[in-house]
Parts: structure tokens; sequence; C-alpha cells
């Protein structure tokens, strides 16, 4: 759900932070950690063993982990720990997003247990079946679509010179 974890971490980044000097593009960036940290993980790397989307990137002690190591490579009041911080941000809307803590034992690995949840079929094998038997990924997409196309729309009437802009500057004004 790409769309869906774009406009959450907008949404909800806009809505607490109000910083107009974020640079969105990586909180955007970290609204899709998770998943980059996993698929290739659970999915390609060590596939017959966890057969899952969801394993260390979902959890909250891994988050955690990447926020302190951000804080701690980083100076104080540099651009670079200023978008390290907007990134963690977008990583715990995106666990926020998809309600990864009714999953105890992803989200409070490894203090549930060491192992992971694993699914019958190999993941890329079952995603198909998956988007068909939850339609919430196809409304929450649908959502995350419908926003971003609103604030794409709000911002100077989506000129090109606006998507330059904030491809050049992480900022939508």
């Amino acid at each position: 759900m790409i769309l869906w974890h774009f406009a959450t971490a907008l949404f909800g980044f806009r809505w607490v932070f109000r910083d107009p000097e974020a640079d969105l593009r990586w909180l955007l960036v970290g609204a899709l950690g998770p998943d980059l940290v996993d698929m290739p993980v659970g999915t390609l790397i060590w596939a017959e063993v966890y057969s899952s989307g969801e394993i260390f990137g979902h959890t909250l002690i891994v988050t955690m982990a990447a926020g302190i190591m951000a804080l701690l490579i980083t100076r104080r009041h540099s651009r670079a720990r200023r978008n390290a911080m907007v990134m963690m941000v977008g990583w715990l809307i995106h666990l926020l997003a998809d309600g990864i803590w009714l999953q105890a034992r992803v989200f409070w690995w490894p203090f549930w247990g060491w192992s992971f949840p694993s699914q019958d079929l190999p993941f890329w094998a079952g995603a198909w079946a998956r988007a068909q038997a939850d339609p919430w990924r196809w409304i929450a997409e649908g959502v995350g679509f419908w926003y971003l196309l609103v604030v794409v729309r709000r911002s100077e009437r989506g000129s090109m010179d606006t998507l330059r802009r904030f491809l050049r500057t992480g900022r939508p004004a």
C-alpha cells in the first residue's frame, strides 16, 4: 500500500508538526521504510524462513534502534539530523497506518518470542490472493490516492513547477 502510506505520513506530519522547513522527501522515504527493509529480507533473502513482508522493519525495537543510530551519527542542529528525524517520523506513521501493534509477535519482537508469524504460501505467490481477500487494502489505497490528489491540486493548482520544486527541495511551496 504505497499511496496509503504516503498519504498517512503526509497528513500526520502536516497535522502534528506543521513544519514548513521539513524536507518531505525524507518523510516519504520513511513512510516506505519498513517495507523497504522487510520486502527484500522477508521475501527474497530469507523467503524459506519468513515468507512475510512484515518482520524486522515493522518492529518497535528496530525502529527505535534506527532512530537512536540516526541521533548518534548526526550532529545537533544539522540538516542531516533533521532529515533523519523526519524520516523516522514517517517510519513510525507507517507502523501506525499498518496497525502493526495488533500483531504483537511482530511489533514487540523479540519480547514475545524470536519467531515471526509465517504465511502458508510464499509471499509473492499469495500476494494477489491477499489483495483480493482484503477490501481494506483497496479502500486505503483509494483514500491515499484521493488525499494526495487534493494536496497536489491545492498547491498552486498542481502545476509542474510545484512538482519540480518539491522534487528539488522537498517542500511543496
